[in-house]
């Protein structure tokens, strides 16, 4: 079963033990299967294998901008394939979202560039877009950060991916990007990172601040929701950042973590309420 379908699975048994987030998770649903036959060889990566172990050790991650190849043509085409399914699907933002599929097909937006400053967490050329188009810069990043990760994720399910040992930064060791959940796994609740673009996953020390890299025990804490087993949220009280954890001991391995980050967007809320952020990291690139 490959990434798109257990998303679609894991959707439909979450629809029966949280009904209240159902428009939700038939809009995630439609995007999967919008997904699920499409193919990504619009993208390709070619990253400097023999210089990534020395790399890895100062904290770089594989993937830096000139390791990525974008064909414009075809990027394009999906692109505009994937504008017309969120206005499908969508119930806002249809007019907003026309005016963006029509300045990528005339060349307006440059979706290499687009999709390059989403890889970079440069918002700058984002916004600057955006207002060109008269969009909001949200929603046009929204769109080019859907494309880029389905791409990723596709490359990295076709390509074999070097080793991840001994990688303990808090942000992916193949795009660099955030982590989007935890996880405790395994006999003795190992924790793992999952990345929120290109879906690898890292082991991390537990006792660690993926966003700081505090590890002061006594400023490191976690909360859990009543009748939320299996889920947990930790905090970090010297940068103020959380972030969500699923405990696969409980609801069983191999779960979509971003899936997973839709379920509980209550945890969010939470955890916003109490004065707490979702971390940011000035990784190095």
């Amino acid at each position: 079963m490959n990434l798109v379908s257990e998303k679609l699975l894991r959707l439909t048994q979450l629809r029966k033990q949280r009904p209240q987030y159902a428009e939700i998770y038939d809009f995630y649903s439609g995007l999967c299967e919008f997904l699920q036959d499409k193919d990504a060889s619009w993208l390709d990566c070619s990253p400097e294998l023999q210089s990534w172990p020395t790399r890895r050790q100062a904290g770089f991650p594989l993937l830096s901008r000139d390791a990525v190849q974008i064909d414009v043509p075809a990027t394009n085409q999906f692109l505009c394939q994937l504008i017309d399914s969120l206005i499908e699907l969508g119930k806002e933002g249809g007019a907003e979202l026309q005016l963006v599929r029509q300045a990528f097909t005339s060349g307006q937006l440059a979706s290499d560039q687009l999709l390059l400053a989403c890889l970079e967490k440069n918002r700058e050329p984002l916004e600057a877009a955006a207002t060109a188009v008269e969009v909001p810069s949200a929603l046009l990043e929204y769109v080019c950060s859907t494309a880029l990760a389905f791409g990723l994720q596709q490359w990295r399910n076709r390509t074999p991916q070097p080793m991840l040992d001994d990688w303990q930064e808090g942000y992916c060791p193949t795009c660099g990007a955030v982590p989007s959940m935890g996880e405790f796994g395994g006999e003795e609740g190992q924790k793992r990172l999952h990345c929120s673009i290109c879906a690898t996953s890292w082991e991390m020390t537990r006792i660690k601040c993926s966003y700081c890299g505090n590890q002061e025990s006594d400023s490191l804490e976690y909360f859990t929701a009543e009748g939320d087993s299996g889920y947990r949220v930790d905090i970090c009280r010297k940068c103020s950042c959380y972030l969500k954890v699923v405990d696969s001991r409980e609801l069983g391995e191999g779960l979509p973590m971003d899936v997973e980050d839709l379920n509980t967007m209550h945890l969010d809320l939470l955890a916003q309420k109490e004065g707490f952020a979702k971390g940011k990291i000035d990784q190095k690139s």
